[in-house]
């Protein structure tokens, strides 16, 4: 990485730290200071990103958009390796990934994850232009079969689980519609002619998008 990437992701750290310890409650300038030390504070005032209302720091307006959107980002990663992926040590890659997408990937994410208020530690996950529709009932464009309603048609995205050759010999494949005949006792499935019985840790690796 060079030069100008690693000045730019220490200043996304800094301000990631005080979006932080604006949420808790705990932001003045010493507990920003012992954060980020006392001379990044002043480098950050220096660059007009920063100022003060008494003890009280403030971001300007640019700064607060780009703490915004590099929060916001961090926090739809970790959504996505603990959601989708089912990873557990996920917090480095999503340090990473927050400063290397674009804007539509951003937007594209947050739609793929359905809009989701907060990351996997209950912190709330800052709107995007992407979350301001009408309605304020999202559903994801991907999702597991679990969640999807009887009768539903739905294509399978991607699956899983260790039983992937198995389920394909069936004809459960990505890109296969099918459609959900049951949820209880057992989950049952309709692919093409063929009813199929899923046990419950098969369904849990089993990701599908709504064919409307």
């Amino acid at each position: 990485m060079n030069d100008r990437c690693d000045y730019a992701d220490s200043i996304d750290e800094m301000l990631e730290t005080f979006w932080e310890l604006r949420e808790r409650g705990t932001l003045d300038r010493a507990s920003l200071a012992d954060k980020i030390t006392l001379k990044a504070v002043e480098m950050l005032e220096a660059k007009g990103m920063l100022s003060f209302d008494g003890n009280i720091p403030a971001l300007t307006e640019d700064a607060e958009d780009r703490a915004h959107d590099i929060v916001r980002r961090h926090r739809l990663a970790e959504r996505l390796f603990h959601d989708v992926l089912d990873l557990s040590n996920y917090e480095d890659d999503a340090c990473t990934f927050e400063h290397v997408i674009s804007k539509n990937v951003e937007e594209a994410l947050c739609t793929f994850l359905g809009h989701p208020p907060a990351c996997p530690h209950g912190k709330p996950i800052p709107k995007g232009a992407c979350c301001s529709a009408l309605s304020k009932k999202y559903t994801p464009l991907i999702t597991n079969l679990s969640n999807v309603e009887v009768g539903t048609d739905v294509v399978v995205a991607f699956l899983n689980t260790s039983h992937i050759e198995k389920l394909t010999a069936m004809g459960l494949a990505p890109g296969s519609t099918v459609r959900l005949m049951q949820k209880r006792p057992t989950m049952v499935i309709q692919v093409e002619e063929t009813t199929l019985a899923l046990d419950n840790e098969i369904v849990k690796g089993i990701f599908v998008r709504t064919t409307s």
